[in-house]
């Protein structure tokens, strides 16, 4: 399943989790996803290069699923462009059959 989806319930599926809470800096949204993730050693910690990443999976295989939960931590500008980048590597990996997602949920412990 390819998209950014948001709600109050994570996904029962497995895949790499982020806690919103300690994500209200850029840097450490940025940092925490490419450890997450395992981005490859050329990630910049920045959006281009999370775009980049998400555009060229050659350094990852099967689905890339992501979630993280008490997203309205994050602060809107940063979460915005998160949904962003995401989608548009999501809708990009769709036609190739392959999943990309992202998961936003509020709140859960």
């Amino acid at each position: 399943m390819n998209g950014v989806f948001r709600g109050n319930t994570p996904p029962g599926l497995p895949m790499p989790t982020l806690d919103g809470r300690a994500l209200a800096a850029r840097e450490a949204l940025l940092a925490a996803i490419g450890a997450a993730l395992d981005f490859p050693a050329y990630y910049g910690g920045n959006w281009d290069a999370l775009d980049e990443c998400l555009a060229d999976l050659s350094w990852h295989s099967g689905p890339l699923r992501l979630l993280i939960t008490h997203a309205d931590q994050i602060p809107g500008e940063s979460r915005d462009t998160l949904i962003e980048i995401f989608l548009s590597a999501a809708r990009r990996w769709a036609a190739e059959d392959r999943d990309c997602a992202l998961y936003l949920i509020n709140g859960t412990d």
